[in-house]
């Protein structure tokens, strides 16, 4: 994803350590992404039925993902890979839109109810059952863009744009806030809002970019676990404000699940948010 960090000050030493976050992002990929089958999260996912060993990295992200699920009642979980892959999301999303418009070779299975996930944060332990993989997605980019401001947030005021999960450490040392544009989907040029913002996290969920054809059909790939289906939704983009960017990323993914007349109810009933 696209990274972008902002930094209130002028010190080079600030800047030296921002220049790290690429080797950060290139770390954390190794452990957390599905598309690589090097990855500490591909090889999970390769060996169901079997206790494996954890990094402290996979942990974190295991915790986060959890706590995402339980906020949103279940509507946003990791264990949803089968049902993306269903939909025809096998590779990443660039090799996906070269075969866009080209016969597609991927066969439509419907994906089996996915099963519980044991995992032990104490031992430092997972094991999936078969029929079940994981997928970290948005919460795993909400995570690294939420590690950046708080290494870089410790040596000035910094808001980190990671692929549109905005995580803001405070406000500017004149106490001023940040501008964060709200994209329009429909006009690239032109804004739906701006949002002046301190110390929070905010996360735009959409169907708008992350979108193709399979068998003459529109996809996308917000799964719905009710249906493990890419969700039916009238909502095409929904941006949340909440107190980090891995809650704001988890609400705004299950207020789209939900629908406009459902999911703005919903959102009403959670503390600490704006949308």
């Amino acid at each position: 994803s696209r990274i972008f960090i902002a930094i209130d000050t002028d010190h080079d030493s600030v800047i030296t350590e921002a220049l790290k976050t690429q080797q950060w992002f290139e770390s954390w990929e190794e452990s957390l992404s599905r598309f690589r089958i090097t990855s500490e999260l591909s090889q999970i996912n390769q060996h169901p039925g079997s206790r494996r060993m954890v990094s402290p990295v996979f942990q974190e992200v295991m915790k986060a993902a959890e706590n995402a699920e339980k906020l949103s009642g279940g509507l946003v979980t990791p264990r949803v890979l089968n049902a993306l892959i269903a939909a025809g999301y096998k590779d990443d999303f660039e090799s996906l839109l070269e075969k866009t418009g080209k016969a597609f070779a991927t066969v439509l299975i419907a994906p089996s109810e996915p099963g519980k996930v044991e995992f032990d944060p104490e031992e430092g332990t997972i094991e999936i059952p078969f029929g079940t993989q994981l997928d970290f997605g948005g919460i795993a980019k909400g995570w690294a863009a939420h590690q950046v401001m708080k290494r870089l947030g410790e040596l000035a005021p910094v808001l980190v744009d990671a692929g549109g999960d905005v995580a803001i450490s405070s406000p500017r040392l004149d106490q001023s806030e940040w501008p964060v544009g709200v994209a329009n989907p429909f006009d690239k040029d032109n804004n739906l809002a701006l949002i002046m913002a301190g110390e929070c996290g905010i996360a735009t969920s959409g169907k708008d970019y992350h979108r193709w054809m399979l068998k003459g059909e529109m996809q996308h790939h917000i799964i719905d676990p009710r249906t493990l289906r890419p969700a039916e939704t009238d909502i095409f983009t929904a941006t949340i404000l909440a107190s980090n960017v891995m809650d704001a990323e988890t609400y705004a993914k299950a207020a789209l699940i939900l629908g406009s007349e459902y999911g703005q109810a919903w959102l009403d009933d959670q503390p600490g948010i704006g949308y």
